[in-house]
This record gives structure tokens, C-alpha cells and sequence, in this order.
């Protein structure tokens, strides 16, 4: 399955959004929180120097099987899920 990583910062105000799309798509595609799919705060130090091996510097920014897809942006769902069917096949 695709592993999906969604960096999230306390004080990004797209960042709510962002939770949002990614919970939703979790619950239609059926992820499991911290094995197919995650969100990492870039306030704490570990997720923040994960964030920086995939040149990460804003948020909201959704990972994809290790290739940043989507950086400090909100996708629509269906993209999102276009993008993740796509990586499956």
C-alpha cells in the first residue's frame, strides 16, 4: 500500500484543512493511522529534519511513497486520491 506522510506546524493556517482531506481520504481508502498513512508536525525535532530530507520548508506538504507531491498546498481529495490510486498501480 502507499504510504502517505502529510507535514503539518502548529501555526500554518491551511494546515486544519489539510488534516481534514488527508482523515477523509483515510477513511474512504480504509489507511491505518501510522502504518499507510501519517501526519507529522514539523515543531518537533525528528519530523522536522524528516521534513528537510525530502527539501520540505512549508506546510501543509503531502509526501507519497518518499516523493513530495503536494507543498504548501491543499489539494482537493480527488486529486489527492488520483495521485495515490496512481502510485498503486
Amino acid at each position: 500500500m502507499t504510504r502517505l506522510k502529510l507535514f503539518v506546524s502548529k501555526n500554518c493556517p491551511r494546515c486544519p484543512s489539510a488534516k481534514r482531506v488527508m482523515k477523509e481520504i483515510a477513511e474512504e481508502l480504509k489507511l491505518r493511522d501510522g502504518v499507510d498513512y501519517s501526519i507529522l508536525n514539523i515543531d518537533e525535532d525528528d519530523n522536522f529534519f524528516l521534513a528537510l530530507q525530502y527539501q520540505i520548508a512549508s506546510t501543509p506538504s503531502f509526501v507519497i511513497d518518499d516523493e513530495p507531491v503536494f507543498v504548501g498546498e491543499v489539494p482537493k481529495k480527488e486529486e489527492l486520491i488520483r495521485m495515490i490510486k496512481g502510485k498503486i498501480t
